[in-house]
């Protein structure tokens, strides 16, 4: 399943499809070029190339996305979002300029306009959520929609997105529940033994193991209406005031917390306190490489002294870390349930914006989460706490792409407890 693709900056790469009238050559050709300089971290340039774009076609919703992409990445939210306006205003019905905008409004806490704009994705032809497009359409007028009952009605919902959107949705359905529901769900298999301990569902499906991407016939299953799981937020008319912070809301095998706990103590230090460690985003994820950090930029952090680190990192870097010495668990590949087990048995999480950020948020675990210059949309602009995660303490770049005074700041804090 793709990663989170939640900043406009992880969209900058995709074109906004022309409208009936005819757009610029020179603008396309600069727009594309624009784009790819973005993507290589070239912001001067491709702010240059922008303005060039829409100095050829101000009447360019395609120009408009791009200029805000760049004023995005700058950290320009406003001028970004104004940009983003008119190029709704220009093309009102293309996914792609509906869901650029929801994803500002977001990400500026206009949770009201933005969640019914993010609705957008259900019409991009790259979005699936586990079932075919054929019956998906064909099952179009059984949607759920705010203000559909629910009580005593059977919902399928559809897991959707990178595994941290799946967590930090996953809330809403006990509370689903609880409104009468009957509910189905399907997710992929590295989801399922989270979602097994998740109350209120009846039904849970996912794919074999073999076949994570494989997708349901919607028409194959008996249910009265479906909804995406990131859909849920809007039918409770989530905003800032109500968002469900009741944490935990999902709490691994206390055997398993014993387990990793004994386990660290042995190969630690007994009595010191055990911080994870989490460095780098799914390598599979639209904006990795905005949201990861490296090996060097950790050497502020590792340097202290009276701490056993934890290596909770995924994948090759994982490797890479542990030959620092680190108390290292992952020396196999590891269910969810079981490493969210091993994140419960540390003092304290710290990690990038990545999938273990939202599974510590939900076991009301402490958690320092680093975030990149553009953050995802559910962790806000400026604040140092997050509404969806009240364990949560957020650190934020304030150059893109430099983590070294994020990083410092936050092993001084570190230093001091």
């Amino acid at each position: 399943m793709p990663g989170n693709a939640s900043s406009l900056a992880s969209l900058a790469s995709q074109t906004i499809a022309p409208s009936e009238r005819s757009a610029a050559p020179a603008q396309q050709i600069l727009a594309q070029a624009a784009r790819a300089l973005l993507a290589l971290g070239r912001l001067d340039l491709a702010d240059a190339l922008a303005s060039r774009a829409l100095a050829e076609d101000e009447l360019s919703a395609d120009a408009h996305s791009v200029v805000a992409s760049v004023l995005d990445a700058r950290g320009d939210w406003h001028a970004a979002l104004a940009h983003l306006r008119r190029a709704h205003a220009l093309l009102p019905n293309a996914p792609q300029v509906r869901l650029n905008l929801a994803l500002a409004l977001l990400r500026f806490g206009d949770y009201r306009e933005g969640l019914a704009l993010y609705e957008a994705r259900l019409d991009k032809p790259t979005w699936s959520a586990f079932a075919t497009a054929q019956s998906r359409a064909a099952s179009g007028q059984l949607l759920l929609r705010p203000g559909d009952p629910v009580d005593g009605r059977r919902v399928l919902v559809l897991a959707e997105q990178g595994l941290g959107d799946a967590i930090m949705a996953a809330r809403y359905v006990p509370l689903l529940a609880q409104r009468g529901a009957h509910i189905a769900l399907a997710c992929n298999p590295t989801l399922r033994p989270f979602f097994a301990r998740v109350p209120g569902i009846d039904t849970l499906l996912s794919p074999p193991a073999d076949q994570p991407l494989a997708q349901i016939n919607l028409a194959a299953l008996a249910f009265d209406t479906w909804v995406p799981l990131l859909s849920l937020p809007r039918w409770f008319a989530a905003d800032l005031t109500n968002i469900p912070a009741q944490v935990p809301y999902w709490t691994p095998d206390a055997a398993r917390i014993a387990h990793w706990r004994e386990r660290f103590a042995a190969i630690g230090r007994r009595g010191t306190a055990k911080i994870g460690l989490v460095f780098a985003a799914n390598p599979a994820s639209a904006n990795h490489a905005e949201r990861s950090m490296q090996m060097g930029d950790l050497e502020p952090l590792l340097a202290l002294e009276g701490v056993d680190f934890v290596n909770l990192q995924h994948g090759p870097l994982g490797r890479e870390l542990a030959a620092s010495g680190l108390i290292d668990p992952l020396t196999a590949e590891m269910p969810l349930d079981d490493y969210a087990a091993a994140i419960a048995a540390t003092d304290l999480l710290f990690t990038v914006d990545t999938m273990a950020a939202h599974l510590a948020g939900a076991l009301a675990h402490p958690v320092w989460v680093a975030l990149p210059h553009v953050p995802g949309w559910y962790w806000g602009l400026r604040q140092n706490q997050s509404e969806w995660y009240p364990t949560a303490v957020l650190f934020r770049q304030t150059i893109g792409g430099d983590w070294s005074g994020l990083v410092e700041a936050l092993a001084a804090k570190m230093a001091a407890l």
